[in-house]
């Protein structure tokens, strides 16, 4: 047997953990779908859960073939609510708003010069 711990993050959570990781044990040679089936998930929600990479151990995203070691912790995650590269934009806009410089521009594709037919 093996002790894992684990821990869910909940939409009402807003992304904070608010309480501490549960103990689980598991057999040897576990992997993350068999501690989710423990946990009492069903094989389509686990399937789910996997496509949507809303697994990971320590932080990396778990595939249905992570297997387990003692002392890993399983963690089960919200799904994301805004696209990560907008909110850097946007964050870097209001910096520069309020630091009175210009904000910085979208990047834009280059067109290259045998694309151009009037040159």
């Amino acid at each position: 047997m093996i002790t894992i711990s684990w821990i869910e993050l909940k939409e009402s959570d807003d992304g904070v953990l608010t309480r501490l990781p549960s103990p689980l044990e598991l057999p040897e040679a576990s992997t993350v779908p068999q501690a989710l089936a423990a946990l009492g998930y069903k094989p389509g929600q686990i399937a789910t859960m996997l496509a949507k990479r809303a697994v990971a151990v320590f932080g990396v995203y778990a595939t249905a073939h992570t297997p387990l070691y003692p002392g890993d912790r399983l963690e089960i995650l919200d799904s994301l609510h805004f696209n990560p590269m907008e909110n850097r934009r946007r964050r870097a806009a209001h910096k520069a708003m309020v630091d009175g410089k210009k904000p910085p521009r979208k990047s834009q594709k280059r067109v290259g010069i045998d694309q151009h037919k009037d040159l």
